[in-house]
Formats: C-alpha cells, structure tokens, sequence
C-alpha cells in the first residue's frame, strides 16, 4: 500500500512539474508581447476590457498557445512530459492524435486559465459577484484535476473529455530520488503495480 501511494505521489509530481514546464513555454510570447508593449510607454489601463478584448485574448493567445502545446501531445508528450517522463496515450495506447489532445488541453489549460483571466477582469472592473464565482469555478476546476489526478484510475476530466491517459514513458520508471537516497525503486520492482488506467 504504501509503495503504491509513493508511485502515485511521484507521477503526481512529475505532472505537476512538466506542466509548470509546458505554461511556462507558453507564457513566453504574451509575457515578450506585454513587455514590448510596456517598453513603448503604453498606459496599461485601468477600465473594464471591451469583449472585443476579452475575445482577442482567448482566441488570439490562450487558443494558439493550447494548440502549440497539443502538436506535441498528439505525438505523445508536451516538451515538460517528455522532460519529465510521461507520455499522454489515446485509447488503442498510442499517440493520442491532434483533436484528442486539443479536446484534452482545451479542457484542462484554456478552460482555468480563461476562467481566471475573465474573473480578474471582472473583478478590477466592479463585477465582484461575477469575479468571485468565475475565480471559484476555476480553482474548482484546477482542484478536481489535482484531485482526480491522485484518486482512482488517475485521469482528470481532461482526459476522460478526450479519451487519454498520462502515464510514465516506457523507460522510465524510476522516481526521483533525494540525495542519498538508497531505497528500492518500488516501479521497477513491480512496473505493472503503478500503471496509471
């Protein structure tokens, strides 16, 4: 049992990890973009965005930036799973595919991160009641992916939506280890034991 919760406590982390990796390759160009903007001497302003705005965000950064993500995911991994030793398969254990691993991104990056994006704005804006329930749902919907992440078969809504599953690359079973640490790696002893399905 405890073998079992270890296993689960590092594909865990290492998720976490490889997709702190892959937001932070995608915050990357709007972060370059915001810093141009502010080297011009830009006001940022204060008022409310327009939904010309709020629309050019989701569709003009958040999107683009999902699907960057999704073309190495469809082969597999997104830069921080191949990193961190994970692959995301589709049903026949494969590559899952652009359109399954879109759906899967749509669904677990751009549905948050737009969420959160939307309830800032709102809130700075004077919509607290609107702000405050955006910015629930969307820690709502980051918690139940840590969530299911950790319980059961280990996939999140994200890919239940797209038919997926995130599970170690073959290969790489080990865990990682402190230094010092000399313990039997529990994977290798028993790789079928920590299958995530």
């Amino acid at each position: 049992m405890c073998r079992h919760v270890e296993a689960d406590a590092d594909l865990l982390l290492r998720r976490v990890l490889a997709t702190t990796v892959d937001y932070t390759l995608a915050a990357i160009p709007p972060a370059a973009l915001g810093a141009l903007v502010l080297s011009r001497g830009r006001p940022v302003a204060d008022a409310e965005p327009t939904a010309g705005l709020r629309l050019g965000v989701a569709f003009g950064l958040t999107v683009p930036a999902v699907a960057a993500l999704a073309v190495g995911e469809a082969r597999g991994a997104t830069p921080g799973k191949r990193l961190l030793g994970l692959r995301v398969s589709g049903p026949d254990g494969g590559p899952p595919g652009f359109p399954r691993a879109f759906a899967r991104l749509l669904a677990k990056t751009a549905l948050p991160w737009e969420l959160g994006h939307q309830s800032v704005w709102d809130l700075r804006g004077g919509a607290h009641t609107r702000g405050t329930v955006l910015a629930a749902v969307a820690h709502v919907a980051v918690g139940a992916q840590l969530a299911a992440a950790v319980r059961g078969t280990g996939r999140t809504y994200a890919d239940l939506v797209a038919g997926t599953r995130v599970e170690r690359a073959r290969g790489t079973g080990r865990r990682f280890r402190r230094p010092g640490d000399r313990r039997k790696d529990p994977a290798r002893e028993h790789p079928d034991a920590f299958h995530v399905g």
